[in-house]
């Protein structure tokens, strides 16, 4: 055998210069995460040997939130079987069928089959409704917090605004001002329960944002219309006496407008096994099927079966989903006590009660108080409570106002009873 050439011996000395030469001005300036930046650098704790209670990934530890068996089970079947082809670049007809049944039977829509478009977790179907939607220069709207929504504005050059709520709004925007910011707009996104607050769109308040999409629409004529994607990946997971709607089964008229993004991945504590959908308009479907088709980013055929097994049994499929929310209710409903008892004790602590999804906003009223940034603050409570925190920062929400976001996927109760006596301890020490 030869000798192996040593290819760094031929590769520019200034990486970086290299990369702004050969790449796109797009992927050269694209920023990295700042959530996965965090967990870097609870990681090297934990390597240290420091004890963490890790508040910052939207994941799950199994053996706190255990995958259901009928899905780990009937995965090992597929392989067994043999099911280890290319899948349909749309999905297998059974996943497509599960999930629109699903939907007629949970959410009161009936869009059949060939309205669903399988991907390799929610992330494609998102990114492929960016792409389908807008153009370079097109106008797109989100609201503040709200995940990722930058990146994919970036990746398709769009002129991005981020819209700004208020806490006592949970989040999201009023009727008025959501219908100000169609104006001009081709995409806007919403997502609920949403991430990173915890929070949930009232059926009132969705109904008006689905009548303002229809009032815009109806104004523009034949124009290019505005399109929502409504992201509710945590739909399965709202709290006990918190109900989800489609804008759709709302305002039907709204129809024509709306990309629904969903998947696995929380309701199912099923992260790794990458198996998304997107439910929209039959007309937008062949155009779904065929970006996510040259992509390549198909969910593997034996996680989609398994999938659609467990979908087609509804007892087992809610019987599951009872205990996933029992578990996240029990942590978050720690962390929220301890939060209000922490507040009842004099300390400048507070939190938005769990409404769903894996999260909670905390307030953290530190500033000018030894503290200037949630960056300080955030660092000193990793360092000196070993509690990791996200601040919203991540989120796009650019004020440091003391809103962090904890998700409790990878946490057990002890973990957290342990985590809010150093965290209280903490903050007492800087007062």
């Amino acid at each position: 055998m030869s000798t192996p050439v040593d290819v760094a011996r031929f590769l520019p000395a200034d990486h970086d210069a290299a990369m702004r030469r050969t790449v796109t001005d797009v992927m050269a300036n694209l920023r990295g995460s700042m959530i996965l930046g965090i967990g870097a650098e609870v990681r090297a704790l934990q390597a240290e040997g420091r004890e963490v209670c890790n508040l910052t990934i939207g994941d799950f530890r199994s053996a706190q939130f255990p995958l259901p068996t009928q899905i780990s089970e009937g995965v090992l079947a597929a392989y067994k079987e043999g099911q280890t082809g290319y899948p349909p670049a749309d999905g297998v007809p059974e996943l497509k069928a599960a999930i629109a049944a699903l939907y007629k039977r949970k959410l009161g829509i009936d869009y059949g089959a060939a309205s669903v478009c399988v991907g390799s977790g929610a992330r494609p179907p998102m990114y492929a409704t960016w792409r389908l939607i807008t153009r370079p220069g097109d106008r797109t709207v989100s609201f503040l917090p709200a995940w990722n929504n930058s990146y994919y504005a970036h990746f398709c050059e769009t002129e991005h605004e981020f819209v700004p709520t208020l806490a006592e709004n949970d989040f999201f925007p009023t009727v008025e001002a959501f219908a100000a910011s169609l104006k001009g707009t081709r995409l806007v996104v919403l997502n609920s329960p949403l991430n990173p607050t915890g929070t949930a769109v009232s059926r009132d308040v969705l109904t008006g944002y689905a009548q303002a999409i229809v009032d815009e629409n109806r104004s523009r004529g034949s124009g290019r219309p505005v399109v929502m994607m409504f992201d509710q990946v945590y739909w399965l997971l709202t709290a006990e006496g918190v109900e989800h709607h489609s804008p759709v089964a709302l305002v039907p008229e709204v129809a024509p407008y709306i990309v629904h993004t969903d998947a696995i991945s929380k309701c199912f504590a099923a992260t790794g096994l990458r198996v998304g959908w997107g439910v929209m308009p039959s007309y937008m479907q062949g155009r779904m099927k065929a970006l996510i088709g040259h992509a390549g980013s198909w969910a593997p055929r034996p996680e989609q079966l398994a999938t659609a097994w467990l979908l087609q049994r509804p007892e087992q499929m809610d019987a599951y989903i009872v205990g996933m929310r029992g578990r996240i209710s029990d942590r978050l409903g720690l962390l929220y006590r301890g939060l209000q008892d922490m507040k009842a004790r004099g300390l400048p602590v507070d939190a938005i009660a769990p409404q769903g999804a894996i999260y909670m906003s905390i307030h953290l009223d530190l500033i000018g108080r030894g503290f200037d940034t949630n960056e300080e603050i955030r660092s000193y409570l990793l360092q000196k409570a070993g509690v990791a925190l996200v601040p919203f920062q991540a989120f796009d929400m650019p004020e440091n106002s003391g809103w962090f976001r904890a998700s409790i996927g990878s946490v057990s109760p002890e973990d957290l009873a342990v985590a809010l006596d150093r965290m209280e301890t903490a903050i007492k020490a800087r007062l």
